[in-house]
């Protein structure tokens, strides 16, 4: 008796329905496409909105490719983005959004939120983060003050009750060159540990502004305030600038 196949026969009202979607989506590209949409004079008029609408809580902005919209944009912002700074913003991210696709036609323009620390982690695997890393960087935020503010909290939590001091120093290695000043009770194994964490965050800044934005050391806190240790890099550190301290060692960091 011969084995009979069995065929799975598609249901033709399912066909007919996804070859219609794929014939409007590509009408309403080629109208786009007809229209001579002003793709990069959106861009250059747009950013600088976005950027005074979201204020320092915007890091980067990229643009990337979707099938949402002509032009999708992904703002990536801080960790201390809220629920109550989107409910600030996102009015008036929406009348931007209707002012170009007003303009320019429906699904011109997306513009998606989404925090920098997620999206930047290469070891956060989704479609959307992936389409996003892959877009193209249109503005970073640069100012120096921007990265410390944010950058030095997260060191004192890594290095907790042994970071002393944190000093900046001029360096022509780095454009933030930082030294943490820690205390003669942390020991190697303690320092292992926090050496792979502190690599995480130096690596984390060089990707969102460029290779070597940032060095940070370790070294002796007893060394560099004590003056008669006759030593280069303690004296270099010195005459750095004392950006945080630890309360209890005020006195003696004078």
């Amino acid at each position: 008796m011969k084995n009979k196949k069995h065929y799975e026969v598609a249901d033709i009202m399912e066909l007919i329905k996804i070859s219609n979607e794929f014939i409007e989506r590509n009408r309403r590209v080629y109208e786009r496409l007809a229209a001579g949409i002003p793709t990069q004079g959106i861009i250059d008029s747009l950013v600088p909105e976005l950027v005074n609408l979201y204020g320092d809580h915007v890091i980067q902005i990229n643009q990337y490719e979707s099938g949402e919209s002509y032009i999708t944009l992904a703002i990536l912002v801080s960790n201390d983005y809220d629920i109550s700074a989107h409910k600030l913003i996102s009015a008036a991210r929406q009348r931007l959004l209707e002012k170009y696709n007003n303009q320019y036609g429906d699904a011109t323009l997306s513009i998606m939120e989404y925090q920098y620390s997620i999206i930047i982690n290469p070891e956060v695997h989704h479609s959307q983060a992936h389409a996003i890393r892959k877009g193209k960087v249109l503005w970073k935020r640069t100012d120096r003050h921007y990265i410390l503010n944010i950058l030095i909290p997260e060191l004192v939590n890594l290095y907790g009750d042994y970071v002393m001091q944190i000093v900046q120093y001029a360096a022509s290695l780095a454009d933030i060159s930082l030294a943490i000043l820690t205390g003669s009770n942390l020991d190697d194994y303690e320092r292992a540990l926090i050496y792979r964490q502190r690599r995480g965050i130096e690596r984390k800044y060089d990707d969102m502004y460029e290779a070597g934005a940032l060095t940070i050391i370790e070294y002796s806190y007893d060394l560099v305030v004590n003056p008669e240790a006759h030593d280069p890099v303690a004296d270099m550190l010195r005459g750095g600038e004392i950006l945080w301290k630890r309360e209890e060692n005020k006195d003696e960091s004078k």
